[in-house]
C-alpha cells in the first residue's frame, strides 16, 4: 500500500501542506471546520490516524516543546541522539516536537518561546545545563515538564538521567583491577549534577576497594575543566594542575568526567611527553562516536543517549495523562565499554 503523506492530504483537500500539519497536531491557530475536514480526509485516506488520536483526548495542541541552552545545539554527538530518541518517541504518541534554543544568560520573560509564552505546547522538555528561574518559571505556570540529564540536584519535576554513579562506580573497579593505584577524577564536579554524581561514585568505587582488600589506592582531584550551558570550557590552570598531578602525585590513571575531557588530557599528555596507555592509562564518560575512532580507541561508560530521550518524551506523555503524583527520578543503566586505554600494571 502507498504510504500516504501529508503533500497527499493536502493536494486532496485544496490546502498547503503547512496547514495540514498544523491541523493534525490541533493548532488552535486552524480553524474548527479546516480542521475536521482535513482529519476526516486524512483518516478516509489512511493516514497514520490512529497514532495521532492517541494525543488528541489528552492534548491541546498536540505539539511538546523541547528547550536546551543554545550551544548543545551544534552539539549532534550528545544532544543530537537524545533528540532523535524523544522526536521517534513523540512520533509513536502522535505528538510533535518544537524545539527551540535558549539564551540562558537572559531571564525566563525574555528568553522563553511562544511554545510556553503563548501556550502552543501542551508539555516541556528541559535538557541540560537550563538554569534553575527557568524551571521556576514553568512551575510557576503549572507546565508539565520532564527534565532531561539536568544540572539540578533535586528538581521538583520529573527528571530521566544516566546512571551517573553507577557507571563511574565500574570505572573505578575497572582502574583498580588493572593494578592502579594512585588515580585522579578530572573534572569540576560542581559544575553539573552528572559530574557529581561520576565523582562520587569513583571515590566510593576505590573506598570499597580498599576496604575490600585493606590495600590504600587514592584519588586525586585535577580541577579546570568542566561543562556548562556553554559547552566544555578549559580554564588556564588545568594545564599546570595535570601536570603536578603526575609529576608530583605520580598519578597513573586518569577518570575523566566525560569523554572531551578525556580526549583533551590525552592531548595534554602528548605535549608533556608522554603517552595513553603507556604511562598513564584514561577512563572517559559518554561513549561518543568519535571515542573509538581516536588513537588510542578511548574505554569509556557508555550512557543510553537515545534511550534517555525516548524515556523522556514517554515520562511527559504519561504526566499529561496522569497530572498528579510526586515527581520521579528515572535512572538509565550504563555500561563500560573497554577499548584500548587503559593498560594493566
Amino acid at each position: 500500500m502507498k504510504k500516504i503523506t501529508l503533500q497527499m492530504i493536502a493536494d486532496q483537500v485544496g490546502v498547503s501542506k503547512a496547514l495540514v500539519s498544523k491541523a493534525l497536531s490541533n493548532d488552535p491557530a486552524v480553524n474548527d471546520q479546516t480542521r475536521e475536514t482535513i482529519w476526516r480526509t486524512a483518516g478516509e485516506m489512511g493516514y497514520r490516524i490512529e497514532k495521532l488520536k492517541k494525543a488528541t483526548a489528552f492534548s491541546k495542541t498536540g505539539n511538546i516543546a523541547v528547550l536546551m541552552p543554545q550551544a548543545y545545539l551544534s552539539d549532534i554527538e550528545y544532544w543530537g541522539k537524545v533528540i532523535r530518541g524523544i522526536d521517534k518517541a513523540l512520533a509513536d504518541h502522535g505528538y510533535s516536537m518544537i524545539l527551540s534554543g535558549i539564551d540562558i544568560e537572559l531571564a525566563p520573560e525574555d528568553s522563553l518561546p511562544s511554545s510556553i509564552l503563548d501556550a502552543k505546547a501542551d508539555g516541556a522538555l528541559l535538557m541540560g545545563h537550563m538554569p534553575q528561574a527557568y524551571v521556576d518559571a514553568l512551575s510557576a505556570r503549572s507546565f508539565p515538564t520532564v527534565l532531561v540529564d539536568s544540572s539540578l540536584p533535586n528538581p521538583p519535576f520529573d527528571h530521566v538521567l544516566a546512571n551517573n554513579y553507577a557507571g563511574a562506580y565500574s570505572a573505578a573497579e575497572a582502574l583498580v583491577a588493572a593494578g592502579h593505584r594512585k588515580l585522579a577524577f578530572v573534572g569540576d564536579p560542581e559544575t553539573a549534577w552528572s559530574f557529581r554524581e561520576r565523582a562520587r561514585g569513583f571515590e566510593e568505587g576505590v573506598r570499597d576497594f580498599n576496604a575490600r582488600t585493606g590495600e590504600n589506592a587514592s584519588v586525586a582531584k585535577i580541577r579546570g575543566i568542566g561543562v556548562s550551558g556553554k559547552g566544555n570550557y578549559i580554564s588556564p590552570e588545568f594545564t599546570d594542575r595535570l601536570k603536578q598531578a603526575i609529576e608530583r602525585d605520580e598519578i597513573g590513571a586518569l577518570f575523566c568526567a566525560n569523554d572531551m575531557l578525556a580526549l583533551e588530557s590525552i592531548r595534554q599528555l602528548r605535549e608533556y611527553g608522554l603517552e595513553c596507555p603507556d604511562d598513564l592509562s584514561v577512563i572517559g564518560f559518554d561513549d561518543l562516536s568519535l571515542s573509538g575512532y581516536v588513537q588510542p580507541a578511548l574505554t569509556t561508560v557508555r550512557v543510553p543517549k537515545e534511550r534517555i530521550g525516548t524515556r523522556a518524551a514517554e515520562l511527559l506523555i504519561r504526566r499529561l495523562r496522569q497530572p498528579s503524583g510526586a515527581a520521579e527520578q528515572v535512572l538509565l543503566a550504563t555500561t563500560l565499554i573497554e577499548r584500548a586505554s587503559v593498560k594493566p600494571i
